[in-house]
């Protein structure tokens, strides 16, 4: 009888047991499916395509699908990227612009930024999604966001990371992607090179570098009339389409005039201002960057006459370079140098010294090329050519038959020469001057 009670209290145990463990487990799976898994994050259209330069800011949107139940706060997230080439110490994330709106809202400020390489352990830039309110019953959350870049910036190319919202627990309740692509785009109107043509009616018009490979220059816009009074015109740096860069002109009378950039695109130059008269006794004048005037007299020796950067009295007292230019039919200014022609159309390059003497401002020359006789107007200019980011100078050709050819540089055991024309357009034979 023992042993029968003894049995039985066993099975009944083992009975407990067993419904206790099938109980537990069955909490457990219900305590499991009470954690839902973490919704999806898409970006509508995919990569954006973020143009560095001027074009200003693009959008792209990021759409969040919740799971059940969540409501709240969702805090602000720091996103991180890795730029797969270029120089982590040049912290470009303090360079990018973006503005974001949750839900249809405001734009405002969203922050990136670089960490300082030492310590960013590979991370090269950080990117702030701000936080979202989530009302009891959504189930989505969109994110806008607006990405504006310097043109210098295009080396970044492709930025990917993986965003993982998380609520005020530290749990996930989203994953997705967000990836750009830096491209390049139009440089700003301040690293834009124009160029100038003077009609036969003497209104001088203006042409802007697009920055563009193929098509190098903008459509031309008018700078004003009264242009043909003079008989001379250079530039003292480059100009730009934002109205930078200073020229001089030579009247009739041997009066020489300074136009000094105004900054403003709708209108280059500031009134003139006169420098003083007797220049009819130079045959040639060119202009370098920083304000160097060079001029050539009848004798064939060039002078030089040092950038002050006054408006009042742009320059110094000049200095005697040497003689025997008049073998040039041609100078023109070429970068921080000159090239100069010969009548057989054979050019020659003058580098800037590596030491600056006011008396030996050039490098002896040397030899780049012959046929230059093809072209009957040159001017020198900076990145209307194949390298636009770079600063690398430019040099406009026209041909007898009116079309212009654009020279980029090309550079080798320290040196540089114009290389590799592109079309620059036709019906250029309109023009008497380029500069």
């Amino acid at each position: 009888m023992r042993q029968r009670n003894r049995a039985l209290v066993t099975t009944g145990l083992a009975l407990a047991l067993t419904c206790s463990a099938l109980a537990g487990g069955a909490a457990t799976a219900a305590t499991a499916a009470a954690v839902p898994e973490p919704g999806a994050i898409v970006q509508e259209g995919g990569t954006l395509r973020v143009p560095a330069g001027e074009e200003g800011p693009v959008t792209t949107r990021l759409t969040v699908t919740l799971p059940p139940g969540v409501t709240g706060r969702i805090p602000g997230q720091r996103l991180s990227f890795q730029a797969s080439s270029g120089d982590p110490a040049a912290r470009p994330g303090r360079r990018i612009t973006s503005t974001c709106a949750v839900d249809g809202g405001a734009f405002a400020p969203c922050a990136w930024d670089s960490p300082d390489p030492e310590t960013a352990d590979g991370v090269w830039l950080v990117f702030d999604l701000p936080a979202a309110e989530v009302p009891a019953g959504a189930t989505t959350v969109t994110y806008d966001i607006t990405v504006d870049a310097a043109s210098d910036l295009y080396w970044l190319g492709g930025l990917s990371t993986t965003v993982d919202l998380r609520d005020g627990t530290g749990a996930v309740v989203a994953s997705g992607g967000l990836s750009f692509f830096f491209d390049s785009g139009t440089p700003e109107a301040w690293l834009r090179t124009s160029l100038h043509a003077r009609d036969r009616d003497g209104v001088l018009w203006q042409y802007d570098a697009t920055g563009r490979r193929d098509t190098p220059l903008k459509p031309r816009k008018r700078v004003g009339g009264g242009w043909n009074a003079y008989t001379a015109l250079t530039k003292l740096d480059r100009t730009t389409a934002a109205g930078g860069g200073d020229l001089v002109a030579r009247d009739r009378d041997g009066v020489l005039w300074y136009y000094r950039g105004s900054g403003r695109e709708s209108a280059p130059f500031e009134p003139r201002r006169r420098v003083g008269g007797g220049w009819n006794a130079y045959t040639s004048l060119v202009g370098l960057p920083g304000g160097d005037l060079f001029a050539r007299d009848r004798d064939g020796v060039l002078w030089r006459y040092p950038g002050t950067g006054l408006a009042t009295q742009p320059f110094g007292h000049r200095v005697r370079v040497g003689g025997g230019w008049n073998a040039y039919t041609g100078i023109v200014a070429f970068g921080d140098g000159l090239v100069a022609h010969t009548p057989d159309g054979r050019q020659w390059r003058y580098e800037k010294a590596d030491d600056w003497d006011p008396a030996v401002p050039f490098k002896p020359r040397r030899a780049v090329g012959g046929g230059w006789n093809a072209y009957t107007a040159l001017a020198g200019t900076g990145r209307i050519g194949p390298d636009d980011h770079s600063g690398n100078p430019s040099l406009a050709a026209r041909a007898k038959d009116g079309k212009l050819v654009v020279y980029g540089v090309v550079r080798f055991d320290g040196k540089s020469e114009p290389y590799y024309p592109r079309p620059g357009g036709w019906g250029w034979n309109i023009y008497d001057l380029l500069a």
